[in-house]
């Protein structure tokens, strides 16, 4: 049986790989949605990657879930290709692309889980030459004790 971290990571998997511009996204970033904590983006992946991972658990804020629950927190890290004139442009489209899939997923998430809350998002620093830029989107979640 799953962890309940596991089960939470594959429900956010899930919800980000609908990242489609055919279903009114700006990326196609969730073409390559991976749970795997470090993740190399391959030149031949254009692309780009998004990828899963818990940060911390912790004691939950909200007093009736305090026995039973634990406040996950885990950030979705997401690197697209795209030139230095558009770096900005792209960042945008990445932190907006992975906010709108997230958000009011209630019930794409297992009973008594709750759906992702977004924290904050950090851009990535990535050189001039590298050809890509990224974003870290950082979000919790109170999920069931093992």
């Amino acid at each position: 049986m799953a962890s309940p971290r596991t089960v939470l990571l594959q429900a956010v998997e899930a919800c980000l790989a609908r990242i489609q511009v055919a279903d009114g996204y700006r990326t196609d970033v969730g073409s390559d949605v991976t749970l795997e904590p470090a993740p190399a983006l391959a030149s031949e992946k254009p692309i780009g990657l998004l990828t899963v991972v818990w940060l911390r658990q912790e004691r939950p804020v909200d007093s009736a879930v305090l026995r039973t629950h634990r406040l996950t927190t885990f950030r979705v890290v997401a690197k697209i290709p795209a030139d230095m004139d558009e770096a900005q442009e792209r960042v945008d489209a990445l932190v907006s692309d992975i906010e709108r899939a997230l958000d009011g997923q209630q019930a794409e998430f297992p009973p008594r889980y709750s759906a992702p809350v977004y924290q904050f998002a950090e851009p990535l620093a990535a050189e001039p030459e590298a050809g890509y830029v990224g974003a870290a989107v950082t979000f919790t979640s109170n999920i069931p004790k093992q």
